[in-house]
């Protein structure tokens, strides 16, 4: 192992030794008496679903941070959307308000940016999946899912194709929604803020059939004006729409037949819609956000999915699941000048996943086997100096397995495999390239997971896990040389060690991951200078490259009222390779900053009254791969704070104010070529808002 590694690993397994050893010795200690226990205050326990298979967080050796829905409903007041909600779990940064996050350093949106996903489509690295749907890109980018009437949010980083198959390299987030039920209930929501925020949100559940036949709808609409001013007499906002919205309905009907038990059918409709501009970015100075710009394009996406469950109880510990679902996707994209880059991408998704379970969690044996596949097909038009015009058609088919074997009652060993077959054909012409593309490629890898945890006491699990990550490769346009240039497929091996400790009779929880991947063919954007002030970029690989760090994080039940929560990432990236570009060796990750730090606290101060608070640190990293000094991102702190009042069950009154010191603060820099210098994406300034909310 190179040597400017030994120290700061060493200083990742002295800290997870730390934890563990504080864990052992509070699991160790006295147990309080059987009365003390019994009226003591738990903390949730967690289930983890996104590994295909239900298992506790005490026995899931990923790094995963998992969000309920009661602490999205008490804790994250005035968060409409997953990506606000989770702007907190360690190592996952977000470098815009319109963006994809940054995960252990790997830019999700994959390598493949801005006009760049126009020229060779997208290569994503990681997506949400939302009830067994994984968003598209334009989804994923600009689609706002909502976190209105969810039950869990689970946050994997680090490789996740073994499981969740291509697209999954950097992780994952899994969304899980509220099912009918078959006890009537209802809920609401309506709030409005500043930059004359608005939402308002209900939901319906209840019996169609005693027993038999649930239906639940749940509909959130959300929206804001943008915090950027463009101040040129020259702006051109034609049909634009800076401002931001989203609409958000789901229905399901779920079946759960007497005279078949075991059988369970479900159905799911959802609608996703949302208008975003492609940045909130400023100009110098860029505190007082304005843009000089004449130009910002806007995105209107529209996407309609049906998602069909069925699933068996076979009896003997075995269980049938089938997922078929079906989505088409609208997006169009609007400049405010003609041939100046409006864009229209129409895409249709079909995928279905079968899988068999066996044994159940505790059992000598248990585990999962299925199979996946999706084909996808996208038509995609752009008017920009002329016409481009492009087919893209993705098949993507996953054989996969895991299995836990208990080898005594301390020890367990987990395998997983999964053979991924992806096949990628684009087809267009560009008026930047003298010959179309024509590009028909299959890429394929067997993605090996295994895993070995010993059960130190019943409260306290450590580990080790190595795993496979891969993603496939695709085609870029370098618009210097007019040339379409494929780049290979991106795979990397994960090595982590973990801890897992539930103390103190359920009130504190541990968790820790200590990680370092091995990237081979590591994916990247290249600058090109087109001309004086123009630049574009096309996509290489770097041969060889390396990130390692650490995540912890804990909660604590301190008194019956209080709940303390804090977080650490720690992340050093190094490109160690790259021939297509020596310049880049030696380089940082771009958006991958040293470390991460939040802590919260959560306080009933009556059986009515809830004030809860949260403070988040980033430290600094460069905007670009090139490490350019001048897009050197400072370190910033972000400060929440937010209050609820209970009427009764069926009133609550919440406030909230979002970076309570107003900082300020550059997120990403680039050169933006309209104006000649640098833009800088901002933090979201303070902001204010109220709400009511209630259930029956």
């Amino acid at each position: 192992m190179p040597s400017h590694l030994i120290t700061p690993l060493k200083l990742g397994v002295s800290a997870l030794s730390i934890l563990s050893v504080f864990a052992a010795t509070a699991a160790s200690a006295k147990e309080k008496p059987p009365a003390a226990a019994e009226s003591a205050t738990l903390l949730e326990r967690i289930v983890i679903t996104g590994e295909k298979i239900a298992r506790s967080l005490k026995d899931t050796a990923s790094s995963v941070t998992v969000i309920t829905g009661k602490q999205i409903a008490k804790e994250k007041t005035g968060d409409s959307s997953v990506s606000e909600v989770v702007q907190d779990v360690p190592n996952v940064v977000f470098t815009d308000t319109v963006s994809t996050p940054i995960i252990r350093g790997q830019d999700t949106q994959g390598p493949l940016t801005g006009q760049g996903s126009f020229w060779g489509g997208t290569v994503p690295r990681a997506t949400i999946n939302l009830d067994g749907h994984y968003l598209n890109y334009n989804e994923f980018y600009f689609g706002a899912a909502s976190a209105w009437d969810v039950d869990s949010i689970e946050v994997f980083r680090g490789p996740q194709t073994t499981s969740q198959g291509a697209n999954a390299i950097a992780g994952a987030i899994i969304v899980n929604t509220k099912d009918p039920t078959f006890t009537p209930e209802a809920a609401y929501q309506a709030e409005i803020g500043s930059y004359n925020s608005k939402r308002a949100s209900f939901m319906l559940s209840g019996p169609i059939v005693d027993n038999e036949l649930a239906a639940r709808l749940a509909v959130d609409y959300s929206g804001r004006d943008t915090f950027i001013d463009y101040i040129s007499t020259k702006f051109q906002h034609g049909d634009t729409d800076q401002d931001f919205e989203a609409l958000n309905a789901r229905f399901k009907l779920l079946w759960q037949p007497a005279e078949i038990p075991g059988l369970e059918a479900k159905f799911t409709y959802s609608h996703n819609g949302s208008n975003r501009p492609s940045q909130e970015a400023a100009s110098m100075p860029f505190e007082n956000l304005e843009h000089i710009t004449t130009t910002m394009p806007t995105w209107k996406q529209d996407t309609n999915t049906g998602i069909f469950d069925i699933s068996y109880d076979v009896g003997n510990g075995f269980k049938f699941f089938n997922q078929a679902q079906y989505s088409a996707s609208s997006v169009h994209r609007t400049t405010g000048l003609v041939n100046n880059g409006d864009a229209d991408v129409e895409q249709k998704n079909a995928s279905n996943e079968a899988r068999v379970t066996f044994g159940e969690q505790g059992d000598a044996l248990s585990g999962v086997a299925g199979v996946y596949y999706a084909h996808t097909k996208s038509d995609e038009v752009l008017y920009l100096s002329g016409l481009s015009t492009f087919d893209d058609t993705k098949q993507n088919l996953g054989l996969f397995t895991e299995a836990s074997y208990r080898l005594t009652d301390f020890w367990t060993l987990t395998g997983g495999l999964r053979y991924q077959q992806d096949h990628i054909q684009r087809e267009g012409k560009s008026v930047f390239a003298p010959q179309p593309v024509d590009f028909d490629t299959t890429f394929s890898a067997v993605l090996p997971k295994v895993s070995l945890a010993y059960a130190v006491t019943p409260d306290l699990t450590v580990g080790a896990m190595v795993n496979r990550g891969y993603n496939p490769g695709g085609v870029s346009l370098n618009l210097n040389a007019r040339k379409w240039m494929p780049f290979e497929e991106e795979t990397l091996w994960n090595y982590e060690l973990f801890t897992r400790a539930s103390l103190l009779d359920d009130t504190l929880t541990l968790n820790g991951n200590l990680f370092y991947m091995d990237f081979k063919n590591a994916q990247y954007t290249i600058p090109v200078v087109i001309s004086s002030g123009v630049a574009q970029s096309y996509t290489i690989n770097a041969e060889k490259a390396h990130a390692y760090g650490l995540e912890v994080g804990a909660d604590y039940l301190i008194l019956d009222n209080l709940t303390l929560k804090a977080s650490v990432g720690l992340l050093r990236t190094r490109i160690d390779r790259i021939a297509s570009n020596v310049s880049y060796e030696g380089n940082e990750f771009a958006k991958s900053p040293g470390y991460m730090l939040s802590f919260g606290a959560s306080w009933d101060v009556t059986e009515k009254f809830n004030l809860s608070g949260e403070v988040r640190h980033m430290d600094r990293y460069y905007s670009d791969t090139a490490n350019t000094p001048s897009y050197l991102i400072e370190p910033y702190t972000i400060a929440d704070a937010r209050a609820s009042y209970d009427f009764n069950e069926h009133l609550q009154v919440y406030g909230y104010v979002k970076n309570i010191f107003d900082e300020r603060a550059p997120t990403y820099m680039q050169q933006n070529r309209g104006i000649g210098g640098v833009e800088a994406s901002m933090t979201m300034p303070r902001t204010f808002g109220v709400g009511v909310r209630g259930s029956f």
